[in-house]
């Protein structure tokens, strides 16, 4: 019925796909120093459920997103871009966050170009 070669093709179109969901699902890079830091004063939390991930607000019990397993980085990147515009403040070489009343919570020296650079693309702070 059917042939051996339609098998590996099958099997082939297969491994490709898989392959092209991995690589467009994957998260963007992330500053191993500075990413923890802001994220325990980020409102967003990941919850594994049974039909994949879920981001909760922490002040929001409400808030609830589940985005497909292929957009669910880049929807979580466009949430913490979003709070980072009104809670992150990037002075020369320090990062402020503040709180919702504009007030300082943390301040965080950046060591090096790269960390401003991470808080430049992931972020979007100027």
């Amino acid at each position: 019925m059917f042939s051996r070669k339609l098998g590996f093709a099958l099997g082939a179109v297969m491994a490709f796909l898989a392959a092209v969901a991995f690589i467009i699902g994957r998260p963007p890079h992330r500053d191993p120093r500075i990413y923890p830091l802001v994220r325990e004063y980020a409102p967003f939390k990941i919850e594994k459920a049974l039909g994949g991930l879920k981001i909760l607000r922490k002040d929001n019990p409400d808030f609830k997103e589940e985005p497909d397993a292929v957009n669910f980085y880049p929807r979580l990147q466009e949430l913490e871009r979003q709070w980072a515009r009104t809670h992150l403040k990037l002075e020369e070489h320090t990062l402020k966050i503040l709180d919702d009343q504009g007030n300082i919570r943390k301040e965080i020296p950046l060591k090096n170009d790269s960390e401003v650079q991470f808080i430049h693309s992931y972020y979007g702070v100027k």
